[in-house]
């Protein structure tokens, strides 16, 4: 098996960074958003999340005025690693 470096990034769907390197993400928090993946958001992106307690829609509204999908997260993320970036991917 090739190592994390050589695999293709997976994209998070709130702050679209590709911010994880495999396809098992499922639960995992993105470092530059902190938006839990949860595939049922994902599919309905108007929904309110389990996992997130808002939308992915919401999310991305509050990543596009805040940097992270809630404000109350602003001390939990980073900013985006230059890998990360979609130019990168």
């Amino acid at each position: 098996m090739l190592g994390s470096k050589y695999m293709k990034k997976i994209m998070c769907p709130c702050c679209k960074y590709y911010t994880h390197d495999h396809e098992q993400y499922l639960f995992e928090i993105c470092e530059v958003c902190f938006w839990q993946f949860d595939g049922t958001a994902h599919d309905i992106p108007s929904k309110i999340s389990g996992a997130n307690k808002l939308s992915l829609k919401e999310a991305r509204e509050n990543y596009q005025k805040y940097g992270v999908c809630k404000k109350e997260f602003k001390h939990l993320v980073r900013e985006p690693l230059i890998e990360e970036l979609s130019e990168n991917n």
